[in-house]
């Protein structure tokens, strides 16, 4: 199987996996309690309203929104309207949301894609010295440090580091805490993966009868490894994708 052929495999399965996602967070708010609606009501209850007109006030809000409709017709727009980009207005500023999470995604990509193309560029070349060089203590340390690094929750490194500037232990710096620390942060949850991949794709391709045939015929150590990392960068540029996605998924949306 070819690069381009992975690329497509993995790109099909990351636009399922999107509209297993899409689907999922549909029913999820579909399924459960109404805040908004909830939030009439008591706002009603509250104003001493009676239950007629509660109940007028609701249903107004239901169809207003399209959610007096079988849930089929509800989940068949809300996944056009999702494809077309228009979620509608704002609960809370009545702006185009569109708009307001274009703005977030902007703000998520000057992080997410520094912090991707870091992690790929340090987890590969890592993951690589270390199985070239399996009994150095540099590669040791550096291939270990980045399983703590990844191990080590985010949210309680990056809340200790913004509890440092409240107590004045660091002098605050706007550039710092708006993009170096969370790329680094970012960083961190994906070079672990890499190294580790890397690593271990490089022994495995090494332990090959290949490699062992170019040794036998005099190549150079610099040569071995051009055929060792052109072989083990297939499979490892087939997860790139996914383990980006999990970032973008689980690390940013969740």
């Amino acid at each position: 199987m070819s690069v381009l052929q992975v690329l497509f495999k993995r790109v099909a399965l990351g636009f399922a996996a999107a509209w297993a996602a899409v689907t999922a967070i549909f029913f999820a708010f579909t399924l459960s309690d109404d805040w908004v609606e909830d939030g009439i009501e008591g706002a009603a209850r509250f104003g001493g309203a009676d239950e007629a007109e509660i109940e007028a006030r609701i249903e107004a809000y239901r169809a207003e929104r399209g959610l007096d409709r079988p849930i089929s017709e509800q989940y068949v727009d809300y996944m056009i309207q999702t494809a077309q980009l228009d979620f509608g207005p704002s609960f809370s500023t009545g702006e185009p949301a569109g708009g307001l999470m274009l703005d977030a995604a902007i703000r998520t990509a000057m992080y997410a894609l520094p912090a991707i193309a870091l992690a790929i560029a340090l987890g590969m070349s890592i993951g690589f010295y270390a199985a070239f060089n399996p009994h150095s203590r540099v590669a040791g340390l550096l291939r270990h440090g980045s399983y703590v690094a990844f191990a080590a929750p985010t949210f309680w490194v990056g809340g200790v580091a913004v509890g440092l500037t409240q107590t004045g232990t660091i002098e605050q710096s706007h550039w710092l805490f708006r993009h170096a620390l969370p790329i680094a942060l970012a960083t961190t949850t994906l070079l672990g993966g890499y190294v580790s991949y890397s690593r271990a794709y490089a022994l495995e391709e090494r332990s090959k009868q290949f490699v062992s045939l170019v040794r036998a015929k005099g190549a150079r150590p610099l040569l071995v490894a051009r055929h060792v990392v052109r072989n083990a960068a297939i499979p490892l540029f087939s997860m790139l994708f996914t383990e980006a996605l999990a970032l973008l998924v689980l690390s940013v949306f969740v």
